[in-house]
């Protein structure tokens, strides 16, 4: 009865690139690589560990890693020799990164090149990690850029909406995203051109600013961009690093946008499905017809919570609404993890569903194909074959 998930493909709808590290790490490097803290963890003076004792800064989704690890390297479960392993075996870090793809079965990435800055490359990443990379564009390098370059709202807005308009015609690129959760929250107010081109030198003078008008009004110009190329929006939700607006970084402060008449046929994507506010993403999704979430970030980095946060999600989701992520940002054991976890919790999950009689264990399979893979080739469809590698 047991639904087995093992030998489907992934490919992880939210990631960012990477590059070949040729340094060893040491035990604290590479835990300061897994973490989503902008402040590095500070560890006291004369730190005292007892025999077992979890390093300094982590948490269970770095608990589970080197465990896992720990089984694919076939060495002791401990942080010290996982660690002497990997930097081993990343010596010829293509190589490395290349079987970690391949164990998960990793077939493609949609990447968001917006971070690291400046943006990498992607036919180095594609060479890299040898599975197929599309791109979304990110709003916030454009801003800063052109307000650097445009010394009137009026030439950074003719401006802006080009350099959008341009990069929506590229082959491989799927749409644009912006990170407005992390500069002024989620709440959009309706586009005014008039306070943006008020606010256009406080955001010149510092582009960290929180300037909320001109940042609503260049992501009502993204929103429109996409809608008329046919191409999808996606909008960072809920938590990331430290800096994210966390009080206005839930989904729900997206729907008044979300719902207006004139983006009704625009394709938005929540990414991170809104965590911790999955059960308000989930709603969102089945309510409104051109809006779909991804579970990246969440999963892996809540850990043994990817199992609970699953079953939460489809309480309202649509199967064909849901894709799988990672949200992996430094080394590929994040993209690794990522789909060995997502599978190794939604096949417990697909499972309860098959012995509680609410389906069969073929349609339970297909159900995790579908947010595997299958949803992402649906509703991209238009863009698969843009893609490099």
């Amino acid at each position: 009865m047991r639904v087995s998930l093992q030998d489907c493909q992934a490919i992880d709808v939210h990631a960012h690139p990477y590059i070949a590290y040729s340094e060893p790490f040491t035990a604290d490097e590479f835990v300061r690589k897994l973490s989503l803290a902008v402040i590095p963890n500070q560890i006291p003076e004369n730190y005292q560990r007892v025999a077992k004792q979890p390093y300094p800064g982590s948490n269970m989704w770095v608990q589970i890693l080197i465990q896992r690890l720990a089984k694919y390297f076939s060495c002791e479960p401990t942080l010290e020799a996982v660690v002497e392993q990997r930097n081993a075996r990343a010596l010829d870090f293509k190589k490395y990164t290349r079987e970690l793809f391949q164990d998960a079965n990793i077939t493609g990435i949609v990447g968001d090149f917006g971070y690291p800055q400046p943006p990498l490359l992607k036919p180095e990443y594609a060479d890299l990690c040898g599975a197929r990379i599309w791109e979304i564009y990110r709003i916030e390098p454009v801003m800063v850029r052109l307000s650097e370059e445009c010394q009137t709202f009026e030439e950074f807005q003719e401006q802006y909406r080009s350099d959008l308009a341009k990069e929506l015609k590229k082959a491989g690129v799927v749409g644009l995203k912006s990170i407005i959760a992390y500069r002024s929250g989620l709440e959009i107010a309706p586009m005014n051109e008039q306070l943006a081109a008020e606010e256009y030198a406080e955001f010149r003078a510092n582009t960290r600013e929180t300037a909320k008008s001109f940042r609503d009004y260049c992501l009502h110009v993204a929103m429109e961009e996409c809608t008329s190329s046919d191409k999808v929006m996606h909008i960072h939700t809920g938590v990331g690093d430290g800096e994210v607006v966390l009080p206005k970084a839930s989904p729900s402060f997206l729907l008044e946008m979300l719902r207006d008449e004139k983006y009704q046929d625009t394709k938005v994507h929540l990414v991170h499905g809104g965590y911790p506010w999955v059960e308000e993403a989930a709603f969102i999704v089945s309510i409104l017809p051109n809006v779909y979430m991804d579970i990246s970030l969440q999963n892996p980095f809540s850990g043994h919570g990817v199992k609970r946060i699953l079953s939460q999600v489809f309480e309202f989701a649509p199967f064909d609404k849901v894709m799988y992520g990672s949200d992996a940002f430094t080394v590929p054991e994040m993209n690794w993890l990522g789909v060995h976890l997502f599978k190794e919790c939604f096949e417990e999950v697909l499972t309860s569903w098959v012995e509680s009689d609410y389906m069969d264990a073929e349609t339970a399979r297909v159900i995790g194909e579908m947010v595997l893979f299958r949803n992402f080739e649906n509703i991209y469809q238009k863009y698969l074959k843009g893609a490099i590698g």
